[in-house]
């Protein structure tokens, strides 16, 4: 026998220990997620066992936020207004050095209907609504880059509508911020991914579809949309498939193409 082998007791207990040392959990930060579509995306990914990071930009006031975070240990809210520059740039330092792995830029308004009306144009209106839609975004990757870079799935996106696509505005006219913020979203997130492939960040381009929120009652649609639930489960399946070879894509809920 020999003496400096390891026997079977102790190479026994040394596996034993090491399957007992937990798997590192993925992070995923979903902006805005108060309510609608970001609460049931923080829903999702702590029931899936991810770490999350929800923000809100009065964290106090989301009360089905904090009663998540209270379920779920892995679940953490920060204080986030993504229209604020500096509120991106708090954050940023505050997360510095932490890994994320995936990034969801969900945070956005439809704004005021009747100010985006011809006939009614605001530019205030208009302003705001591109800050919080499309500025705000592509702010805020560009601010946790170093984070996305450190994780270990490195994908970030930003969420679009079929509002924003120059061949579905056939259909029904309007919301003329809203309907441009998404346009340049999808145009600005199309260019992160050009830029940023060679760094092997995957930037994603998603669409909820017609999700049954405040959002939706807010926009005067007459019918029912889909439930949070369902819309959320596809997006994550598209977000779970994406490579460096398909980002940059608009993608709907249900994966289908969403046309320019």
């Amino acid at each position: 026998m020999n003496p400096s082998a390891p026997s079977l007791s102790i190479l026994f207990v040394v596996s034993a220990w090491l399957l007992a040392i937990p798997a590192q959990a993925a992070t995923v930060l979903v902006t805005g997620t108060n309510r609608g579509i970001g609460l049931e995306f923080v829903r999702q990914y702590a029931e899936a066992g991810w770490t999350v990071i929800g923000t809100a930009r009065n964290p106090a006031a989301a009360a089905e936020l904090q009663a998540l975070a209270k379920q779920h240990p892995g679940v953490s809210i920060e204080a986030l207004d993504v229209a604020d520059t500096a509120s991106i740039a708090a954050l940023a330092t505050r997360l510095k050095g932490k890994p994320i792995d995936v990034l969801i830029n969900n945070a956005g308004t439809l704004g005021d209907v009747p100010k985006q009306t011809i006939g009614a144009l605001d530019h205030d209106e208009f302003d705001r609504i591109m800050a919080a839609n499309t500025f705000g975004a592509l702010k805020l990757s560009e601010a946790l880059k170093p984070n996305l870079l450190a994780g270990q799935m490195k994908k970030v996106f930003g969420m679009t509508s079929g509002l924003g696509s120059s061949e579905m505005v056939q259909r029904r006219g309007g919301f003329y911020a809203y309907r441009m913020s998404k346009a340049a979203l999808n145009i600005g997130f199309r260019a992160l991914a050009a830029d940023w492939r060679g760094e092997g960040l995957m930037v994603g381009i998603i669409a909820p579809g017609m999700v049954e929120t405040d959002l939706l009652r807010a926009s005067g649609f007459p019918g029912r949309g889909i439930t949070p639930q369902e819309s959320v489960g596809g997006m994550i399946k598209i977000i779970d498939a994406m490579t460096l070879a398909t980002n940059g894509k608009a993608l709907n809920y249900d994966g289908s193409v969403i046309p320019w």
